[in-house]
């Protein structure tokens, strides 16, 4: 006897297959039993950390309080009561790190001032803009020569005229200092920041200089003589 849907033999009614449609295996092997296998991660032994010797223990209890005294001190001169800290970093990187220290690229100070402050790009294009603008008029955002998207800022005769300004005002700060030492220690003294500058810049290389190193090539590392 036939019956919809199915055929008929000694045991009943066989539902029949649908084609093309195959058996689930996955729910099979669950059934079984089976579970997928687990990977085992090695466990990597801890570096031992080397120890902190008394030099660099009372180094970081001098620096840290020497660094806001001398560091603040300098900026308000360098600020001369006019220029925001971020004012005074971007004129001073555009001293240092520029182009013929007089241009240098929006992308650059972006990289270097975030490096330096905790501040957003919206912020430095704020300060950048007061810059440009009267009264200060101390510099110019101009188009990039090569790149539609990038900009360059290239100082004003005023902002050449402030970085002299900043430049005499800083050294006479530091001459404060320098009056009461004597002429060995106050070279002992640039060395010693030159040499930590110098390793500064080998533990921890500025991601802007690297950036601006031609691909395939690496810029060679400080000299620590």
């Amino acid at each position: 006897m036939r019956m919809k849907g199915g055929r008929s033999n000694a045991m009943g009614v066989m539902p029949v297959e649908t084609p093309g449609k195959r058996p689930d295996t996955k729910a099979r092997g669950a059934a079984r039993g089976s579970s997928p296998k687990k990977t085992v991660k090695p466990v990597l032994e801890k570096a031992e950390t080397p120890p902190i010797s008394e030099s660099a223990k009372e180094f970081l209890d001098l620096f840290y309080p020497v660094h806001y005294k001398i560091g603040i001190g300098i900026e308000d001169a360098l600020r001369g009561g006019r220029l925001t800290r971020h004012q005074v970093a971007i004129l001073w990187l555009i001293r240092s790190e520029g182009e013929g220290g007089c241009r240098i690229t929006r992308k650059e100070i972006e990289r270097s001032i975030t490096r330096w402050f905790e501040i957003r790009n919206s912020a430095i294009s704020k300060s950048l803009r007061a810059m440009a603008r009267m009264p200060l008029g101390l510099l110019e955002i101009l188009e990039h020569p090569t790149s539609g998207r990038e900009r360059q800022v290239v100082l004003t005769a005023r902002g050449a005229r402030e970085i002299e300004r900043m430049v005499d005002e800083g050294r006479r700060f530091i001459q404060t200092m320098v009056d009461h030492l004597a002429a060995t220690e106050a070279k002992q003294g640039v060395h010693f920041l030159g040499r930590v500058s110098a390793i500064i810049d080998l533990i921890q290389p500025n991601p802007a200089a690297a950036a601006s190193s031609p691909k395939g090539k690496r810029r060679p590392k400080p000299s620590l003589q």
